[in-house]
């Protein structure tokens, strides 16, 4: 009996060795399993890795790049701003000339203005003159008239040796042709035509063209308040030239000044010059030469 139990003891010995072989040969096909997947895997593993590798490779390239591109831009950004800066002193430089070239075109459109308003001013001055000039060729038209008359009659009180004698000066037109017309605006409203008594002249041969250096002094004959001149008696003999300046005295009191304009030997036409006064010169006042 007990060699019958020793031997169901063995049996089961040995089919306990035999399952707990079968069992190690199962976990050993399991883990062969998972080797073979575990390889697989790394392998798998191993290709990932060289790619990432190479990416990484890329990537180093692509960053290397990029600093390269980064420092680029930088230089290009520093360059920029070095440009914006320029640029911004030239903008205010160029507002600072926008500036002026205002101001400037505001003053030379100010005086393009009094430019216009001169030029408007000069041509109503040369319209002026150039009445004032149709009105002087008139006057010494009359004054060439009268002293035809005067120095006939200073010619016949010569011949007749005369020492003074009264003479007369008309304005009013004679029939010998030797008058000039009025004008239109001075023919209207004009004053009918006077005679103006001269003072005596006196002609004394001895002392004709001596100079005394002493001022020329004489007397109004004649006023012609219209054309604004008068007429003195005193000329080229006594001294009085073209330009010559006269200031006209009233009871000591000055009421203008004049200008010889034509001289003849004894008489002299001068124009009234410098503001017009209430008081105009009258025949008698007084004549001195001013600026000796």
């Amino acid at each position: 009996m007990l060699g019958a139990a020793a031997v169901v003891v063995l049996g089961g010995l040995a089919a306990a060795s035999t399952m707990q072989l079968s069992r190690l040969k199962t976990q050993l096909v399991d883990k062969q399993r998972q080797i073979v997947t575990l390889t697989s895997q790394n392998d798998e593993l191993q290709q990932q890795m060289a790619q990432l590798e190479v990416e990484h490779k890329e990537l180093e390239t692509r960053l290397n790049e990029m600093r390269t591109q980064l420092a680029s831009a930088t230089g290009e950004l520093g360059r920029l701003r070095d440009s914006f800066i320029e640029l911004q002193a030239r903008h205010e430089a160029l507002e600072g000339d926008k500036a002026q070239l205002e101001t400037q075109v505001s003053r030379l459109a100010k005086e393009r203005d009094e430019a216009r308003v001169n030029l408007g001013r000069l041509d109503d001055e040369k319209k002026d003159l150039e009445r004032a000039a149709i009105r002087l060729r008139e006057r010494l038209a009359f004054l060439d008239r009268d002293y035809q008359r005067l120095a006939a009659k200073v010619a016949e009180l010569e011949q007749t040796g005369g020492a003074s004698a009264g003479l007369t000066l008309s304005t009013e037109p004679a029939g010998d042709g030797l008058s000039a017309a009025p004008t239109a605006s001075e023919a209207v409203g004009a004053a009918p035509p006077q005679t103006v008594e001269l003072p005596p002249i006196v002609v004394r041969k001895n002392q004709a063209g001596m100079g005394t250096g002493l001022p020329v002094r004489a007397q109004v004959a004649e006023v012609n308040e219209a054309h604004r001149f008068v007429v003195i008696d005193k000329g080229a003999n006594d001294g009085v030239v073209v330009g010559m300046g006269f200031d006209i005295l009233r009871s000591g009191a000055k009421v203008g000044q004049v200008v010889a304009v034509r001289v003849r030997p004894q008489l002299a036409a001068c124009e009234l010059v410098g503001s017009r006064s209430p008081e105009f010169p009258r025949a008698g006042d007084l004549a001195i030469q001013r600026n000796l």
